[in-house]
């Protein structure tokens, strides 16, 4: 049994001492040959639970488990409120994983109630944090299995998923974890959720976005919606790689690679003009028994993932594949088994929540940014459920679902202290006939989404060029900051002009897109101040910036 030690604790709450200890001594816990792994519905992560149960008692917090076999936490005074902001995240992990995923937002939540219990924080609303099983699909498939089973959306198909490694089914598992299954099966909610006033989870970004604009922590626009096909097959006609001229030729690899470049371009289009996109095959194969150098297959194998948090954009990829397979299927002579897509809605955080996350940051003196969600997240299916939902993002290096993962304790601590600004000074709760199945739209495009356009597109001349592009038409459609996008605009394009056909050295591009986002990150500063002096002052700033490159450029 995973029993957590009890310390005699300090006068003063010692996140960074505690964090570190916490998360080094569940990793040793669950520890792989490399990495951690923690089976979803396994004992390793009931142990995990349980560990956490044991810390929070410790701590004289309420920890119990509930419905779904997840562990909640709360002040006692919390324990049984009939209202309140649920914070939380999951405990499971991918085989072999990173420590960090899920697990941050679980302290997180965690420790904000250890800091109120010592210090005497009281919180306006009452605060329950929930430790989730179940949110990877590496192990059955599904994902959000304990989420959506909470709010009662896992489906029959769900619930008959196979383990990767036992062949026994998710009903299987979850019911031998000591879930009472009648509801479940019946689609019947573990969770009042009417109770819930807001959902808030913080968890490490699996981008490098924050790491690219050296932030600590951020808040999350939405979380990307996607479809995906696991499995593509391009059928063609095997034959000799010398003899079969290219008027015969039924070349599948040759048909795959046309489709991949066709969404690779309207990808860099779509960027170009601020909308939000990512393409993704991570998997491609030909018949490891029969291919050969000097063979044309006879079909290939990919995976194609393409996500947004915009759906009519989602909408228009999926016509996009379909509209070119038909036509590559007809000029090459081949053919395309697309399998069934596997959709997921996008959701976008809530307004309220958003504004009460972005002010938080600012009291703690951190810059509030706005940044999406790429990977999926239990927020999601809060968001879906009519919850209002919000997310932290805790900067981290080298990605996620992967033992390198490497957030810092420190950014860590920073992302706690907003979640705990936010706590004790919430939003203002909303007619619930206003909040439900209400999110926010995504904000116009920003100024450092123009420095985000150039990294997405590789930071290099054509990126520059696509960018100028978005500025000018975010000029157009946000007359408020047109003469702010203007000045990118013109920034950009004489940066791409003067470089155009040259070979430059990777740290010029470097240079330039550091210098370019110190003038988007201060007219964003400026612009999100309702102070009309301040937007002159920037306007002033950056004005002064560009006119001393131009300057130093020399004539023509």
């Amino acid at each position: 049994m995973m029993d957590a030690a009890v310390r005699e604790r300090p006068a003063r709450f010692d996140i960074t001492e505690t964090a570190t200890r916490l998360f080094s001594e569940i990793a040793r816990r669950t520890a792989d040959v490399e990495g951690v792994s923690r089976p979803a519905f396994s004992d390793i992560e009931t142990a995990t639970l349980q560990f956490l149960i044991d810390f929070a008692r410790s701590e004289g917090l309420a920890a119990e488990w509930d419905a779904g076999r997840n562990a909640v936490f709360a002040l006692p005074e919390h324990a049984n409120a009939e209202r309140y902001i649920l914070v939380g995240s999951h405990v499971d992990s991918v085989p072999r994983g990173g420590n960090f995923d899920g697990l941050a937002g679980v302290l997180s939540g965690l420790f904000c109630l250890v800091r109120a219990r010592r210090e005497g924080t009281i919180f306006p609303e009452s605060v329950q944090v929930i430790a989730m099983r179940g949110e990877e699909s590496a192990w059955f498939g599904p994902c959000y299995i304990a989420s959506k089973a909470l709010l009662g959306v896992l489906s029959e198909t769900e619930l008959s998923a196979l383990h990767k490694k036992d062949g026994r089914t998710l009903d299987e598992h979850m019911e031998a974890s000591g879930i009472d299954m009648s509801p479940v099966r019946g689609s019947r909610p573990l969770l009042d959720r009417t109770a819930v006033m807001a959902y808030l989870e913080v968890h490490i970004e699996q981008g490098p976005v924050l790491i690219e604009r050296n932030l600590p922590a951020a808040v999350v626009s939405g979380i990307r919606g996607n479809f995906r096909y696991k499995k593509i097959s391009c059928f063609g006609e095997a034959g000799h790689s010398g003899a079969v001229p290219l008027a015969y030729r039924h070349d599948p690899v040759l048909a795959m690679a046309e489709l991949l470049n066709v969404l690779d371009v309207a990808w860099h289009d779509f960027v170009a003009k601020g909308r939000d996109l990512v393409v993704t095959s991570g998997m491609v194969s030909t018949d490891q028994q029969k291919h050969a150098l000097s063979r044309i297959p006879d079909s290939v194998e990919f995976s194609l993932d393409i996500r947004s948090q915009d759906h009519a954009m989602l909408e228009t990829m999926r016509a996009l594949v379909l509209k070119h397979v038909a036509r590559i299927e007809q000029e090459r002579a081949v053919r395309f088994d697309l399998g069934n897509a596997l959709w997921t809605s996008p959701a976008l955080c809530d307004t309220s929540v958003i504004e009460g996350l972005a002010h938080a940051f600012g009291a703690i003196g951190a810059q509030p940014v706005l940044i999406p969600s790429g990977g999926g997240h239990d927020a999601a299916v809060f968001s879906e459920a009519g919850i209002p939902s919000g997310m932290i993002f805790i900067r981290n290096r080298n990605g996620s679902h992967n033992p390198q993962e490497a957030m810092e304790i420190n950014d860590f601590a920073i992302a706690t202290a907003i979640l705990h600004q936010f706590l004790t000074n919430p939003p203002p709760p909303r007619n619930r006939a206003e909040t439900t199945g209400q999110t926010a739209k995504e904000p116009g495009l920003m100024f450092t989404d123009i420095t985000d356009i150039i990294r997405q597109k590789g930071n290099a001349v054509r990126a520059y060029s696509a960018a100028a592009s978005a500025a000018r038409e975010a000029a157009v459609a946000d007359p408020s900051r047109a003469v702010g996008f203007f000045m990118l605009a013109f920034a950009t394009q004489n940066f791409a002009d003067l470089h155009y056909g040259e070979a430059l050295h990777a740290v010029v591009f470097d240079d330039e897109l550091a210098r370019l986002q110190k003038l988007a990150e201060t007219l964003e500063a400026a612009f999100n101040n309702a102070d009309i002096e301040e937007w002159v002052k920037a306007i002033s700033t950056v004005a002064a910036s560009l006119s001393r490159d131009q300057i130093s450029q020399g004539p023509g």
